[in-house]
């Protein structure tokens, strides 16, 4: 009896699951199967060096920006003392802030240390460190492979479950193609049946696993290659210029670690004497003077345990902090603290001023200060007093974020608990003379709008920094967002 010719359904609509048999199937799968396959090559280049002694840090900021962005994975071997050269890359303990790290390039050999400096600083960090410090010198960068650290680190959890729902995803594909039942190696059978059983293999089938390793092992090679020229070289041997800012390694973020970054970053966590200590990256010749008296106290933002959880007290009456590093005119600036307070009599927060040794200034603004109902009001003077102020108040006991911001492009800014507030884009200057940074009291003219009735703040101030730099949005809310 003879039959009509049958051939295998290799239309989606012609049976259950038939279209995962197509090429149009197996050419998903090879390419899920090659991007899958790449990542686990990045990820063994980043864990096999260990062997070897070699360590994987990941980025956090952007100074070496457009050369190294936030998120990507550098790579650094061991160094020895002897072989340490201007120029190199170097990752060390960070001499400020115990218990982090510090990526910045080796600028000289100087007596009792190296001295290092960040691409973008304008100056050399503050304080030397010891060769002993040193884990290692800069060898090779992956771009963005560290990308879900750096969003966990900034607690930006939606694009963390995004990347983890995206490999779930590749992982589903590289299984989408399923061959028919006897094809060897994974592709369409395309066999037809000719009358009486006998059938004829159009030679597909047959060489479909060796395609698809080669394919698979060529692809992943192929996408390694396309990644990794450029990624050492001139990042780690050139010096690039961006905005003022450090390029730190990964490690937990905490509310001292991404401030420190600053030129100036007063941690408040002393327990007794007159110093304010500057961990930022001016080091020491920046530190503050105690003036009144204010307490140390034990019970600082619950957000930055991790770095002593303090807090100085100021008692609203004359207990400021003050510093005497000269400053010309700052017109682009950024100031961020922690407070809490409950007072009803405002008080200067911090502040830009010509007053010397704690006195009052005659020339002040980039005032941030508590009106007496609580809000908080920033502003800088131009001829003309020019401010923005909070909505709500904050006199609430519990502790806030405040940041403000300005430069001559974006105007003032003002934040709270990461949020922006109020902005202002009109204002462009600041009023031109050579002052310091205040905390805690100076003066507050009669024609600052909602002038508190004491310029002296009540209540306790946390981790000061004061930036040459306009922070962004986006850094404000990663700051805030440190130990939530």
């Amino acid at each position: 009896m003879s039959t009509s010719p049958t051939t295998t359904p290799l239309d989606p609509e012609s049976g259950d699951g038939a279209w995962r048999q197509t090429r149009t199937a197996l050419a998903v799968t090879v390419l899920a199967r090659t991007v899958l396959g790449t990542l686990v090559l990045l990820v063994l280049v980043t864990v096999l060096p260990a062997v070897a002694g070699w360590q994987s840090t990941v980025v956090l900021s952007g100074s070496m920006a457009p050369g190294v962005q936030p998120g990507d994975l550098a790579v650094v071997r061991p160094v020895d003392a002897a072989e340490l050269r201007p120029g190199q890359v170097l990752l060390v303990d960070d001499p400020d802030v115990p218990g982090t790290l510090r990526l910045h390039r080796l600028v000289d050999v100087a007596d009792g240390g190296l001295r290092l400096q960040g691409d973008a600083n304008p100056q050399p960090d503050g304080s030397l460190v010891r060769p002993s410090a040193v884990h290692g010198v800069g060898v090779l960068r992956l771009p963005g492979l560290g990308l879900p650290v750096l969003w966990a680190a900034q607690g930006r959890w939606l694009p963390v479950a995004g990347a983890v729902l995206g490999l779930a995803g590749l992982v589903a594909l590289t299984l989408l193609h399923r061959a028919p039942a006897g094809a060897p190696g994974g592709l369409p059978s395309d066999t037809t049946q000719r009358p009486g059983g006998v059938g004829r293999r159009r030679g597909v089938g047959r060489v479909s696993q060796r395609t698809v390793r080669g394919g698979l092992a060529v692809g992943a090679v192929g996408l390694l290659l396309a990644v990794l020229p450029g990624t050492s070289g001139a990042v780690f041997t050139a010096t690039t210029a961006n905005h003022v800012n450090t390029f730190t390694a990964w490690q937990p973020p905490t509310c001292a670690s991404v401030a420190s970054a600053a030129p100036g970053y007063f941690g408040f966590q002393e327990t007794s004497g007159t110093v304010a200590r500057n961990s930022g990256t001016a080091g020491s010749q920046v530190n503050g003077t105690y003036r009144g008296g204010p307490t140390p106290v034990a019970s600082g933002p619950p957000r930055c345990a991790p770095d002593g959880g303090r807090a100085m007290r100021f008692d609203g009456v004359d207990d400021q902090m003050t510093t005497s590093y000269a400053m010309a005119d700052p017109q682009t600036f950024s100031v961020q603290l922690w407070f809490a307070s409950t007072a009803w009599e405002g008080g200067k927060l911090i502040g830009f001023g010509t007053g010397a040794n704690g006195s009052a200034s005659g020339q002040h603004d980039r005032h941030v200060y508590m009106t007496n109902s609580g809000k908080l009001t920033f502003g800088v003077y131009n001829g003309a007093i020019e401010t923005v102020s909070t909505e709500r108040s904050y006199n609430d006991g519990a502790w806030h974020l405040v940041t403000a911001t300005f430069s001559p492009t974006t105007g003032l800014r003002l934040y709270v608990d990461g949020v922006l507030e109020k902005e202002r884009r009109t204002t462009t200057s600041a009023e031109n003379y050579t002052g310091s940074w205040r905390v805690g009291y100076d003066t507050i003219s009669d024609s600052w709008p909602g002038k508190p009735r004491s310029e002296f703040f009540a209540g306790s101030i946390a981790h000061v920094s004061l930036h040459l730099s306009v922070l962004s949005a986006e850094e404000v809310a990663r700051q805030y967002a440190v130990g939530s």
